[in-house]
């Protein structure tokens, strides 16, 4: 039997938490497990201006969704449990409701119902990376005003890699696309930093790398 590393674990249950988070749409609160299907329900009715109708079918699609990750994160918690099984089990479960969603909303409300969807995981990358900064902040020594600066880029950086990592989990990669994707990777690290190092001083900046150095080590 395959075991599961723990690090693989943690990516796992992320990319779970994430898509749940795009789906709950809940303004000002950075998880999703708080929301049940009826808070989504309402949200998107009320946010896509959805016909009676259009609602009543949504519903069942929701609540669907919601039962079968539930079901795949206690699976997962099985001695025997598969390694991949959550991340696919959950893209395809994500296909289905897309396709779903396709038939219940509009073009245009589906294209709306995407862009709360980005919005809101973005918005939590952002929470994310405040709390990231605010923990290197006494080590680094940047001001409340560059911790401001430095919070869009690490949480946009944070956003890219991990969609890339939720686009790619559970595929059989070829060697030439391995080699794009670490490419893609190293691109996002450097634009990040290049931005970084527009924000802090060059002492800042040189204490900065060495804290992620050190934490790459570990």
């Amino acid at each position: 039997m395959k075991r599961k590393s723990p690090q693989y674990c943690g990516l796992a249950f992320l990319l779970v938490a994430l898509l749940l988070t795009g789906l709950s749409f809940s303004a000002g609160t950075a998880s999703a497990g708080d929301e049940d299907s009826g808070d989504m329900l309402a949200t998107l009715s009320k946010e896509l201006k959805l016909s009676d109708e259009q609602t009543k079918k949504l519903g069942p699609a929701i609540q669907k969704f919601v039962n079968t990750v539930d079901g795949l994160k206690t699976d997962q918690e099985k001695e025997d449990a598969e390694p991949d099984a959550l991340v696919k089990g959950v893209k395809k479960a994500q296909d289905e409701l897309n396709e779903e969603l396709k038939e219940i909303f509009t073009p245009e409300q589906f294209k709306q119902y995407e862009a709360m969807k980005e919005k809101a995981l973005k918005g939590m990358f952002n929470d994310l990376a405040e709390i990231q900064l605010m923990d290197l902040q006494p080590k680094v020594g940047f001001s409340d005003d560059q911790l401001k600066q430095l919070v869009p880029i690490m949480g946009d950086s944070l956003y890219q890699v991990v969609a890339i990592a939720w686009e790619n989990a559970g595929k059989r990669l070829r060697p030439a696309q391995k080699i794009k994707l670490a490419k893609t990777m190293k691109n996002i690290q450097k634009e990040s930093r290049d931005a970084i190092s527009k924000v802090l001083t060059p002492e800042q900046l040189q204490t900065w790398d060495k804290i992620k150095e050190q934490a790459k080590n570990k």
